[in-house]
């Protein structure tokens, strides 16, 4: 413990002296005549001091700092597999394992619990655990980042070693120094099974066209064995082919090519024949779910000249098997807009001549999507009544970054967190004046400043939608997520805004975008548009929604406003297909509109059941650790009690305390200065 003051003690040599002096004064000049005895009169005189002297001390304002030492003792981190590969006496077992941990490594260990299945959940967390995936690499991504800084002792991972989703867990460096042990569970013996290891098939076919459906299999210990594999279509057979199984691990792409016979969403099962020895018949079948189309949407991109960002939405729309992209320059293009669904113009128009040509497919209502460069001429853009005026001179231009619009909801674009990196891109420099009903889906961003101007926007005039994207250079996206390892982020932004121009529209009072297809553990989202007798968009009404499972029971929601919108989520469904029906009433009339969706049945768990203890060990030893086989859990236990490496930090810190704040040090004060003054009115000098 030690003392310091915020102002110079050399105060200390003006401070003494004069309070000797005032006391002096006081009691041996002042009152020299006074009938104290000389003991009291030097004891009212000292007392006098110690107050004076005390306070004037107090106005240099001492602290008393003191030393604190605080132990924190090595977190033992217990990540348990949860996921549904685990039997449930072995989950049991683990769970047994580790209370027995919290209470016999409770004095040398702050024992932390963390189930996993495709993450890993805090302890005592009440979020739902997805059970349906394993992820070992989000478990050492865990450990590096939920106890970041803090002392880890070890780290345990009981799993069966089944991964089928995420990164290796072996490539992931574990920051610190903490031993990583494995307890293995499971069971690694290979038995006789056949499995549909993969499905490969189009999302998409068109009617009256064959598709291909592609099933991958995977045999062990069954040589010798023939197995039929059927296709069928809603539970009824479409094709049959056999198997001849040829060896003790065999392997075999079978092809079906079928015909598409009937619009809409079409469920198809490959089934493999149960075989006499079989344990695991789950991983027998797999659904496939094709939407089929009467044809093709045509989109059809118009250019001043060639440019990089045409042939890069080209490539990002053609990812999508419903569209047809051609491209055509201004100058070479017919002018007619019957060939099209959808028109992507880039850089026009730039004249009064492109102007004529390119207003018709806004006129005769075709859906656009203008890519407008700085070469534009907006004073001609202007004309061509997308519900947007710019105010803005050719030629001057901003270097632009974007912002997503977390309030955008025409399409779910999902977050992109190293957007702020993306290369800037050029935007014409002026002012947007939007018009129309509209939803911004991209704002611009100026350096580390975000504006009100869009980067995207899309509007809605009389049930015709437009969409703009304001920038030149969009390509230079594609490419920096390329050299970042990204999955196209900016691909998947042009092709979903694509998708929504090019739904034909029905001139409906109710408008409802729903899902068709979705894996189980995903979130079920519908959104909505109401629309007056004008066709302007109304979220006054209240729009219901009933949805009805797959054993016929009726389920009713309620959609939320959003800004002139209605959005609603149902959450994660089980697998099945529903129907469902959206009302509103208005007044005095009823609108609805009906459809279907599939919640596809997620097996990744059930395809292998052979524990992977070979991909543990490798794991333990890699971070100076063991496996050890649950029936052997003691022994891991008696290793982490006398794991040397697991020791508690001290950590110093300074705790400063103001003197002036001591309350009992005032008091006291008060104390001796009344006796004193009590002693002089007592004798009379006061």
């Amino acid at each position: 413990m030690s003392i310091t003051f915020e102002h110079s003690l050399a105060w200390l040599w003006l401070i003494l002296p004069i309070t000797v002096l005032l006391v002096g004064w006081l009691y041996f000049f002042k009152n020299k005549e006074g009938e104290w005895s000389q003991r009291l009169r030097y004891a009212l005189a000292a007392a006098r001091w110690t107050v004076i002297t005390a306070l004037c001390i107090l106005l240099l304002l001492p602290n008393i700092i003191r030393l604190l030492e605080e132990e924190e003792r090595p977190r033992l981190l217990l990540y348990t597999d949860a996921s549904v590969s685990i039997p449930s006496a072995e989950r049991a077992a683990v769970d047994a394992f580790v209370e027995n941990a919290k209470t016999r490594l409770a004095e040398k260990y702050e024992v932390r619990h963390m189930p996993f299945g495709a993450a890993p959940l805090p302890e005592n967390s009440e979020r739902p655990l997805d059970s349906l995936y394993t992820d070992l690499g989000a478990v050492m991504t865990s450990a590096n980042e939920d106890f970041y800084g803090e002392n880890i002792g070890a780290v345990v991972v009981a799993s069966d070693g089944i991964q089928n989703k995420g990164t290796d867990p072996r490539y992931v460096s574990l920051k610190g120094r903490a031993n990583v042990y494995a307890l293995a569970l499971g069971d690694t013996s290979v038995r006789a099974d056949i499995e549909l290891n993969q499905l490969l098939n189009n999302r998409f076919a068109f009617l009256n066209n064959d598709f291909e459906i592609r099933a991958r299999i995977i045999a062990h210990k069954l040589k010798g064995r023939q197995a039929a594999v059927l296709l069928l279509k809603d539970g009824e057979e479409v094709a049959r082919q056999s198997l001849d199984i040829r060896t003790g691990i065999f392997s075999k792409e079978i092809q079906f090519l079928t015909k598409a016979t009937s619009v809409g969403l079409n469920k198809y099962t490959v089934s493999i024949e149960v075989l006499e020895g079989e344990k695991n018949t789950i991983n027998n079948t797999a659904d496939a779910y094709i939407e089929v189309l009467d044809n093709r949407t045509k989109v059809k991109i118009i250019a001043r000249a060639p440019h990089p960002d045409i042939a890069f939405i080209k490539r990002s729309v053609e990812r999508n098997d419903q569209y047809e992209v051609s491209v055509a320059m201004i100058d070479d293009w017919d002018g007619r807009t019957t060939t099209a669904d959808l028109f992507i113009l880039h850089g026009l128009p730039t004249d009064a001549n492109d102007m004529n040509l390119v207003k018709r497919i806004v006129v005769d209502g075709k859906p656009v999507f203008a890519s407008v460069t700085p070469e534009v001429s907006f004073r001609h853009f202007n004309n061509m009544d997308l519900g947007i005026t710019l105010e803005v001179a050719r030629g001057k231009v901003d270097e632009v970054g974007g912002l997503l619009n977390t309030d955008f909801k025409l399409f779910n674009v999902n977050e992109e967190n190293e957007l702020k990196r993306y290369p800037p891109l050029y935007a014409p420099f002026g002012n947007y004046l939007v018009e129309a009903d509209h939803q911004i889906a991209l704002y611009q961003r100026v350096g580390n400043i975000t504006t009100e101007q869009p980067l995207m926007l899309f509007t809605v005039q009389d049930t015709r939608k437009s969409g703009m994207f304001f920038a030149d250079g969009v390509w230079k996206w594609n490419l920096f997520e390329s050299s970042i390892g990204e999955q196209g982020w900016t691909a998947q932004l042009i092709q979903k805004s694509v998708q929504y121009l090019a739904i034909k529209q029905k001139r409906t009072r109710l408008n409802v975008i729903a899902p068709r297809q979705l894996e189980e553990r995903e979130d079920v989202v519908f959104n909505a548009e109401y629309y007056n007798e004008s066709y302007e968009l109304n979220n006054d009404p209240e729009v219901n929604l009933t949805v009805t499972d797959p054993e016929g029971n009726a389920l009713d929601f309620r959609f939320r406003t959003t800004s002139n919108a209605y959005r609603t989520s149902l959450g994660a469904l089980p697998p099945g297909e529903y129907s469902w029906k959206a009302m509103v009433s208005s007044e005095g009339q009823q609108f609805s509109e009906v459809g279907v969706f599939t919640v596809a049945e997620n097996r990744s768990e059930y395809v292998n059941l052979v524990a992977n203890h070979g991909l543990l060990e490798d794991l333990a030893t890699r971070k100076g650790g063991a496996l050890f086989q649950l029936s052997a859990a003691e022994g891991l236990m008696k290793e982490l009690e006398a794991l040397e490496s697991a020791k508690p930090v001290i950590h110093t810190s300074k705790d400063w305390s103001s003197v002036i704040e001591w309350k009992w040090l005032l008091f006291t004060l008060i104390l001796i200065l009344s006796a004193e003054w009590f002693v002089r009115k007592y004798t009379g000098y006061v």
